[in-house]
Formats: structure tokens, C-alpha cells, sequence
């Protein structure tokens, strides 16, 4: 098992625990669209791609899945993502050998194209492709889009399309709209779309779609009132590691890569990152290798997460720069205050309104930068203390205290 912290983990680095989430993503996408849900950094295009590696690595007679998978995370614009889809489509038409459908699914106006995807490799007619879509407009696009869609009901095997950071990509399109009603508008236009195709589904239907991405779909699509867009579609949520995930992660981690920590030192370990996610883990660890240490004291190991949380360690520091994003002024200053007080204990929701925000904001605006922050990553609510607010884990929490100074 590799330490892997900027990427999607897949085959031996997946942690073997969570496999049963791949086999959930499978069962459901034979009947129906998901939507994977789990705060930032906890797994979630992990999990596709871990599912598309599966399917890949199976023989042709095996194979059940085609898993087509978009980033959309840099798209700012609705041209784009069609694009994308438009180009991903093609190569899946290409590589199965279905280019006649192309031909027949362009239309004569494509003729000059459509003769040449024979003759030419996917990424050589993408340039093509793009010049003579430069300037569709979103009617355009669905005509063209739709029938390969369609089309998929014809191939042997199942067709799983995967929009990875759908929502980040919605939010992209509202810092480019000269007013919120055009950013409403294109999400609309979007959405619908993408719900009629799934409405319009029979019983032997071969495609389905997966929407994930570390901003909330749902509390996007609430916030501008079209929230009504997703409630077809089935939710994976991808859970907080326990104590024994932490413990297999950290043991499979010191075992790579020949460490030696004492007990006591493996159970500090895990309990800082327990109820968070196994990226919580590798962030940890990668401060051991940082450290060049082979044999580690539970001292040492202290000194070394002490140095990490006081270092400016850059795979935290997008915590902050989430805040500054998606909470403006002045609900970021009442989020910080939120977060400095869990810092000291878990709080239920009403006792921290009541005792440090009463003054500053109403209850509304109070609530609605939790479910934030609960979306976000920061912070959960625990069923085991009543729902009482704390952080994801303790380790961020460690972390936050020394941002704001009560540690």
C-alpha cells in the first residue's frame, strides 16, 4: 500500500475494508442513477475509480460495466462539459468498435466528420471536433448528445457514466454569469436535461448516471430552488472510519514501508484519525516518512505531530481556503467562531447558538453554516453523543486549535 495524498486511491492502496462500497456502487447503478455522498476527502472518486478499475481489469466475457468517467472540476463552462461528454462518448462508440452508429448518429450534416472517425485516433479528431462545436449553443448540444446516449441501450453491456465534481462544476458557471438569474437558468437547463434522460428510462435500460463531487448536490441545488432535480435518484454515503479501519490503514502503511512504532505509539495514531477518513490517515503518516525515521517512540511521534499541526502542513491548509469560498462575509467570521468553541468540546446546536452566536446572526443563518461545515468536512453530528456537534476528527480538530490559538 502506497501513501497516496493528492489523488483517488485504487487497487492494492484502496483500503480492503472499504471494498464493500464498490460492490454497493455496482448494485445500484444496474437499476438506477447514484448520487455519492460523504464530505470533502473522505473517498468518494475513489470509489468510482476503483469501481471502473475493477471493470476494466475483467475479461471481455466478464466485463458488465463500460464506466465512462468525467472531471469536472476545471469546466467553467456549459460548452465544455458538453464537449467532454460529447468527446467521451465518441471514444467509448470508437473503442467498441460501433463507429457506423456514429455515422448514422451525427446526421448528414456531419457527413465530412463522420467519414473521417474511421480513418483518424480519438484525440487527432477532438481537435477537429471542437473547432466545429466552438460556437453550439445548448439546444445543439442535446441534439447531438441525446441519440449517443440513446444509443447505448444497443451495446452488450451496461454503460455507467460518472460526473465527478458536478457540483463544483455548477458552481464554476455561477462565477462566470453576469447575474444569479443566468447562473439559475443554465443550472436549470442543465439539470432538466440530464432528468429527463433519466426519466425517460424503460425497464432494459443499459445506461446510468453518477454524480459526486465534495461541494453538496443537494444543498447546491436546494440553495437556488431546484432541488427537485436529484430526488430520483438513489444515495451511496460513504461512512467515517472506525477505529479498526484506522488500525488496519496504519498497520498496512507502517508495513510498506518498514517503520516500527510501539503500541502505544500505532494507538495514537488511531485515535487521532479515527471517525475521519483514511486521507487523515496518509496525511499522518506522510510526516513520519517526512521525518526519515525508521523507529519511531510514542514521544518522538508526539514531537512529530505537534511540528506537523504548528507547520502550515499544506495538506490541511485547504480547510481554510474552503471557508474562504463558499462562506463570505460575515457567516466565515461566525463559522470560525463555531469552529473555535468546538475546539473545546462538543456542543449540541441550540446550547452554541444560545451561548456565542445568539447576538450575531438568527437561528437560520446560524444552521445553515453548520449543515456548511457538516458538508464541508469540518464537522459531524454524533448520534453516539446525542447529535452533539464535534469535529470529523480529532485530528483536524488539533489542527484548527492551533489555527485559532486554544491549544
Amino acid at each position: 500500500m502506497d501513501n497516496i495524498t493528492g489523488k483517488a486511491v485504487v487497487s492494492e492502496d484502496y483500503l480492503k475494508s472499504r471494498l464493500y462500497l464498490v460492490d454497493e456502487l455496482r448494485d445500484l447503478v444496474r437499476k438506477t442513477s447514484v448520487l455519492i455522498e460523504a464530505p470533502r476527502r473522505f473517498g468518494k472518486t475513489s470509489v468510482i475509480k476503483e469501481f471502473k478499475r475493477q471493470e476494466e481489469a475483467k475479461s471481455e466475457k466478464e466485463r458488465e460495466f463500460n464506466v465512462l468517467f468525467l472531471e469536472l472540476e476545471g469546466e467553467e463552462t456549459l460548452n465544455k462539459f458538453c464537449f467532454k461528454l460529447f468527446n467521451e462518448l465518441l471514444s467509448l462508440y470508437h473503442v467498441r468498435k460501433q463507429l457506423d452508429k456514429i455515422t448514422n448518429f451525427l446526421g448528414s450534416a456531419w457527413n465530412a466528420v463522420a467519414s473521417r472517425i474511421k480513418k483518424l485516433q480519438m484525440p487527432e479528431l477532438g481537435v477537429e471536433l471542437r473547432e466545429k462545436t466552438r460556437d453550439m449553443d445548448f439546444t445543439a448540444w442535446k441534439e447531438k448528445i441525446t441519440p449517443l446516449i440513446n444509443g447505448l441501450n444497443s451495446f452488450d453491456i451496461h454503460t455507467v457514466i460518472a460526473f465527478d465534481e458536478f457540483p463544483d462544476m455548477l458552481l464554476n458557471f455561477k462565477n462566470l454569469a453576469k447575474e444569479e438569474k443566468d447562473f439559475i437558468t443554465l443550472v436549470d437547463r442543465l439539470t432538466a436535461w440530464l432528468r429527463t434522460l433519466r426519466q425517460s428510462q424503460t425497464g432494459d435500460c443499459k445506461y446510468q448516471f453518477i454524480f459526486s463531487g465534495s461541494v453538496n448536490m443537494k444543498n447546491t441545488l436546494d440553495e437556488i430552488g431546484l432541488g427537485k432535480r436529484m430526488n430520483d435518484i438513489e444515495s451511496l454515503v460513504v461512512p467515517n472510519m472506525k477505529a479498526e479501519e484506522a488500525t488496519l490503514l496504519i498497520d498496512s502503511l507502517l508495513k510498506e514501508y518498514a517503520i516500527e512504532i510501539a503500541p502505544e505509539g500505532v494507538s495514537f495514531m488511531v485515535s487521532k484519525i479515527t471517525n475521519g477518513s483514511p486521507y487523515y490517515g496518509q496525511i499522518l503518516f506522510k510526516t513520519l516518512l517526512d521525518s526519515r525515521e525508521r523507529k519511531i517512540s510514542l514521544k518522538t511521534l508526539e514531537t512529530l505531530y505537534e511540528q506537523m499541526l504548528r507547520g502550515g502542513s499544506h495538506d490541511l491548509n485547504h480547510f481554510h481556503a474552503r471557508l474562504e469560498t463558499h462562506l463570505g462575509h460575515p457567516k466565515r467570521k461566525y463559522s470560525e467562531i463555531i469552529l473555535k468553541h468546538l475546539c473545546l468540546k462538543p456542543l449540541h446546536e441550540k446550547q452554541l447558538f444560545d451561548n456565542h452566536l445568539f447576538d450575531l446572526c438568527d437561528y437560520e443563518v446560524f444552521q445553515s453554516i453548520v449543515n456548511r461545515l457538516v458538508y464541508e468536512g469540518y464537522i459531524m453530528r454524533d448520534i453516539a453523543n446525542g447529535g452533539a456537534l464535534t469535529f470529523v476528527a480529532p485530528l483536524l480538530r488539533d489542527w484548527w486549535s492551533c489555527k485559532v490559538g486554544v491549544c
